[in-house]
């Protein structure tokens, strides 16, 4: 980032620690981060370690995200912000998607929940903001990158299709271990949802679920 932002994320566990500090070190001008969280304490947890490891000068302000209402302390962090970064678990999605259309923020989330994404996205139809879903690796940014390849492919063997498309992502550590073969870095939880909720398929050229 090349100006500077007041940037509020939601949850303080190991993705937004390591989302905050990203933001730290990779923005020309670092933002004023704000960390929220249902408990306080981790949310200071995760303040002093992006100010400890960040090599830019910094300013990571921890705040209380209480499960129901809003405190005055988030109306007026709520109303200083520019930027929405919801790294909670996607049951809470829309909830926090709502916060940022009534405080006219932009909002990103990463979860990958399908009903949730779907109420968001009736919720943003007219929102003046920007809403950035499922921002995750998969089936976020893998998507856009499989895309940007078969265009590529097509254009350099001057073809129009291709006979197969694989997209190959996981958390899959040099050290898996049974019984689940699976590198955690955010919340089990929402790892074994993606597998017992429906989701929306491509199958025979048709969507279903």
């Amino acid at each position: 980032m090349k100006k500077h932002y007041n940037i509020i994320i939601a949850g303080a566990g190991g993705i937004a620690q390591a989302a905050g500090l990203l933001l730290m070190e990779w923005s020309e001008v670092p933002p004023t981060v704000f960390i929220g969280n249902r408990t306080l304490s981790k949310a200071l947890k995760v303040a002093r370690w992006i100010e400890e490891g960040t090599t830019n000068p910094c300013s990571v302000k921890a705040f209380h995200l209480p499960g129901e209402g809003l405190t005055e302390e988030m109306k007026e962090i709520l109303g200083q912000g520019d930027v929405l970064l919801d790294c909670l678990p996607g049951s809470l999605a829309p909830k926090i998607a709502g916060l940022a259309k009534d405080f006219n923020l932009h909002y990103a989330n990463l979860t990958e929940y399908v009903e949730e994404t779907e109420e968001i996205m009736a919720l943003a139809k007219d929102a003046t903001t920007g809403f950035v879903l499922q921002t995750g690796l998969a089936p976020g940014y893998i998507n856009i990158l499989a895309n940007q390849l078969f265009q590529q492919f097509c254009s350099d063997f001057e073809v129009d299709k291709a006979d197969k498309l694989e997209l190959r992502v996981g958390a899959l550590t040099s050290h898996a271990v049974a019984p689940h073969y699976y590198g955690f870095t955010w919340s089990p939880v929402g790892v074994a949802t993606e597998y017992l909720k429906d989701t929306p398929v491509l199958r025979d050229f048709k969507k279903t679920r």
